[in-house]
C-alpha cells in the first residue's frame, strides 16, 4: 500500500495529513517533526511546507526557487513566499544577532516573519541529508493551490473567501468533501494549517506518480548537497 504525506508547520508542532493512494484512506495527526521519520505508514513521499536546502547567506530575493515561486503565485500573493534565512544566521540566538550576521556577510536583513521560522528551519535542517531528500520534499501550499486551480488565487488563505476557494479546489482534486469541510475530529490545528497540509499532500501524490513539477528545473545544491527546490 502506497502512503504519501503532506505536512504544514504551526506554532511548535506540525500537522501531517496522510493518504493511501491504493485505498484512498485518509489520516491526520499532529506532533514534532521527528515523528514524521517514524510514521507506521512509512510514507513513500513526505511533502513539507518548509525550506529544505539553505544558502549560507540570504541574498536579495532569497533562493532561486523563491524568486520563481513569487512570479507563479502572482504579485498579490508573492508576500507569502519568504526569503529563507541563511544557515549562518540560523546559528544566532536572537533576530538582532541573526540580522547582524547576515548583513556582515553581505546578505539581506532578517525580518521578523523570516526569523519566526528559524526554530522549524533548524529542526528540519538538523535531520536532512541527501538520502532523506528522496522522500522529504519542499513544497509551498500557495504554489500547490495555484497548480491545482490552474490559475493564481484570488484571496488570502485566512479570509472567508480564500478558505472556501481552497476547500472547493481540494474537493475537485479528489479530497472527500466532509473531510476538508469539517476537518478530522480532535485535530487541534488551525483550519488554514490543515488545508495547507492537504495541499502539500496533493503535491506529495503528484511527486509519487511522477507528474509533479519543480522549480528551478535545474538542480541547485547547497553547501551540504541538498537540492534547493520547490515541488508542485
Amino acid at each position: 500500500m502506497a502512503w504519501v504525506c503532506g505536512v504544514d508547520g504551526f506554532k511548535s508542532q506540525w500537522c501531517a495529513v496522510l493518504r493511501n493512494l491504493d485505498t484512498d484512506d485518509f489520516r491526520a495527526r499532529v506532533g514534532p517533526f521527528q515523528d514524521l521519520l517514524s510514521f507506521p505508514e512509512n510514507p513513500a513521499i513526505i511533502a513539507v511546507d518548509i525550506p529544505i536546502g539553505l544558502l549560507d547567506v540570504t541574498p536579495p530575493g532569497g533562493r532561486t526557487c523563491e524568486h520563481i515561486a513569487r512570479k507563479l503565485v502572482g504579485a498579490h500573493r508573492a508576500c507569502s513566499v519568504f526569503s529563507t534565512t541563511g544557515r549562518s544566521a540560523l546559528k544566532a540566538a536572537s533576530r538582532p544577532e541573526a540580522n547582524r550576521i547576515s548583513r556582515e556577510a553581505g546578505g539581506i536583513g532578517i525580518g521578523a516573519q523570516a526569523w519566526g521560522l528559524s526554530k522549524k528551519l533548524r529542526e528540519v535542517d538538523d535531520v536532512m541529508d541527501s538520502q532523506r531528500q528522496h522522500i522529504i520534499r519542499e513544497v509551498h501550499p500557495e504554489l500547490s493551490f495555484c497548480k491545482m486551480a490552474g490559475r493564481q488565487l484570488d484571496y488570502g488563505k485566512k479570509s472567508r473567501e480564500g478558505e472556501s476557494e481552497r476547500i472547493e479546489m481540494l474537493i475537485s482534486a479528489g479530497f472527500p468533501a466532509s473531510y476538508v469541510r469539517t476537518m478530522p475530529p480532535r485535530l487541534r490545528v488551525g483550519r488554514d494549517d490543515f488545508l495547507d497540509a492537504c495541499a502539500a499532500l496533493w503535491t506529495a501524490g503528484r511527486i509519487f506518480l511522477g507528474t509533479a513539477m519543480r522549480i528551478p528545473e535545474i538542480i541547485e545544491r547547497d553547501a551540504r548537497g541538498l537540492d534547493m527546490a520547490m515541488w508542485f
